[in-house]
C-alpha cells in the first residue's frame, strides 16, 4: 500500500488518531484505494479515491464524495463540506496554504469520482509536490541577521558559533549563540492562498545568503569589485536593511501615518516608467491591499519587499568602494548593520538625494561604502575610485577611522552592538 502522510504541525499526529488509522486502514484499503493522510488542526484526514475518513479522537466520520454537494472556503483556515442531506462538516487547517491546496486536491477527487475516473496516488501526490510550501514547517525560525553574516563577526566555542554583543545602555558584553540570535518565528511570512507567496521573503533571503561566501572570497582576491560582487551587494544591502527591527519599525510607523500613501507611491514608482503607468499600477489589487485597512505583519512584509526593491534601484546609481580594516582593528556591526544616511538638505523630503551615503560592514574585515559621485560633501572616502578595494590605513588617518567606527557603525545600532571575534569586558563604575 503506497500513500503519503502530510504532517503539518510541529507535534506529530496524536497517538489516538494514529491508532485509529492503523486499526482501520487495512480494511478500508480492501474496498478503496488509500491515497494519503493529511493532518488538519484538530483531526487526521484519511483520504481515499472514494471518500474522506475523519478522526479527531472521540468522533469518527466517513464522508463519501457522492454525498458532497458543495465545498466552501470560509476564512483563512476553514473548509466547509456541505452534504446532500444538508449536513455540514467544518475542517480547520493548520495554515491558509494547507486549506487552499487541500481544496484543490478535493475538487479533483470529487470531479474524478463523479466522472468515473480513478484517482491514483500519483495524481494527488503531483499536486502536493508542486505545492512547494508544504515542504516548509508551519512554524519556522527565521533569522533577522543571517547566520552566514554573523559568522563573519563570530567565533567558535567548541562546535558552536557565538558572537560577542553588548547593549547600548550596558557596560558589559554578552556571548550569544548565532543559532538563536535575532531569531523570530515566521517573522517574514506573508499570508496568501497562493503557494508562491507565504515564504517568498524568507526564500529571497536564503537565495542571497547562498552567494555571500563567494562574494567575500572575490573581494579578498581582487583589488577591484567585480560585476557579480557588485550585483550581490546592491541586492544584499537593502535585504539586510528591511530585515532589521529598525527599518521594520520605520516602515511600519509610516504605514500607520498620514504619509502612508506618499510612501507607497514613491516605493512602487520604480516599477513604472511614467506617471500614467504609476496610476494604472495603483488600480491593481496588490496596491489596494497595501493601501487599505489595518497594517498587519503580512502587509508589512509585502511592503518591505517593495521597499527593498526601491532601495536596490537607488543603490544602482551610487558609487561603491570596499574598505579593508587593519588586522588589529576590525569592524564592529550591529542589529541595524546598514547605516543608510539620507543626508537630505533642509526642506527636502524622502530618503534619497545626491548626499545619500551608506555604511555597511559586510564582515569584520570589510566595509561597503555607497555614495553619489555628484555630492559636494567633503570626505576622503568620496575621492576614491568607484569599485575599488582599499586598505583603511592608506586612505584614512587613525582618528578618521576611529570616528567612522564610532559614528557610522556603533552609533547606528538600534539596541545591540556586535564586536569582532570574542570580546569579554566589563566597565567598572
Amino acid at each position: 500500500m503506497k500513500y503519503n502522510v502530510y504532517i503539518r504541525k510541529d507535534e506529530n499526529i496524536p497517538q489516538q488518531q494514529i491508532d485509529w488509522i492503523n486499526a482501520n486502514i487495512e480494511s478500508i484499503s480492501k474496498k478503496e484505494n488509500v491515497l494519503f493522510v493529511f493532518q488538519a488542526e484538530n483531526e487526521a484526514l484519511l483520504i481515499t479515491d472514494s471518500g474522506i475518513y475523519i478522526s479527531n479522537g472521540s468522533a469518527k466520520r466517513n464522508i463519501r464524495y457522492s454525498e458532497i454537494d458543495q465545498v466552501n472556503i470560509s476564512g483563512n483556515v476553514l473548509l466547509e463540506l456541505v452534504t446532500i442531506n444538508s449536513g455540514l462538516h467544518s475542517i480547520v487547517f493548520v495554515t491558509p496554504v494547507d486549506k487552499a491546496k487541500f481544496f484543490q486536491v478535493l475538487e479533483m477527487l470529487i470531479d474524478n469520482y463523479k466522472n468515473n475516473i480513478q484517482t491514483t496516488f500519483e495524481d494527488t501526490h503531483k499536486i502536493f509536490l508542486e505545492f512547494t510550501v508544504l515542504k516548509y514547517p508551519p512554524k519556522q525560525l527565521q533569522h533577522k541577521l543571517p547566520q552566514v553574516y554573523l559568522k563573519q563577526f563570530g567565533y567558535l566555542d567548541g562546535e558552536q558559533w557565538n558572537v560577542s554583543i553588548f547593549q547600548k545602555d550596558e557596560k558589559f558584553s554578552r556571548q550569544k549563540s548565532i543559532g538563536s540570535f535575532t531569531v523570530e518565528t515566521n517573522v517574514f511570512d506573508i499570508e496568501s492562498d497562493d503557494d508562491r507567496f507565504p515564504r517568498m521573503f524568507e526564500s529571497f533571503n536564503s537565495d542571497l545568503e547562498n552567494n555571500y561566501h563567494d562574494m567575500l572570497e572575490d573581494i579578498s582576491n581582487n583589488s577591484v569589485i567585480s560585476e557579480i560582487t557588485w550585483e550581490i551587494l546592491v541586492q544584499f544591502t537593502p535585504n539586510m536593511m528591511v530585515r532589521s527591527d529598525y527599518w521594520r519599525k520605520f516602515v511600519g510607523n509610516i504605514l500607520n501615518s498620514p504619509n502612508k500613501k506618499n510612501f507607497l507611491d514613491i516605493t512602487v514608482s520604480v516599477l513604472t516608467s511614467s506617471f500614467k503607468e504609476l496610476q494604472e499600477l495603483k488600480k491593481k489589487h496588490f496596491y489596494k491591499v497595501l493601501n487599505e485597512g489595518d497594517v498587519t505583519q503580512s502587509k508589512l512584509n509585502k511592503t518591505l519587499l517593495l521597499f527593498s526593491n526601491y532601495i536596490f534601484y537607488r543603490l544602482t546609481t551610487l558609487d561603491l568602494v570596499i574598505l579593508e580594516s587593519p588586522e588589529e582593528q576590525m569592524f564592529f556591526t550591529s542589529d541595524n548593520p546598514v547605516n543608510f544616511k539620507a543626508n537630505q538638505k533642509e526642506g527636502k523630503m524622502g530618503l534619497y538625494s545626491v548626499d545619500t551615503e551608506i555604511y555597511f560592514p559586510i564582515s569584520k574585515k570589510y566595509l561597503a561604502y555607497f555614495h553619489h559621485q555628484d555630492s559636494d560633501l567633503e570626505s576622503p572616502l568620496r575621492k576614491l575610485k568607484n569599485k575599488g578595494v582599499y586598505q583603511i590605513e592608506k586612505v584614512l588617518t587613525e582618528d578618521e577611522y576611529n570616528e567612522l567606527v564610532k559614528e557610522k557603525i556603533i552609533n547606528a545600532a538600534d539596541k545591540l552592538i556586535i564586536a569582532p571575534g570574542k570580546m569579554d569586558f566589563r566597565i567598572e563604575e
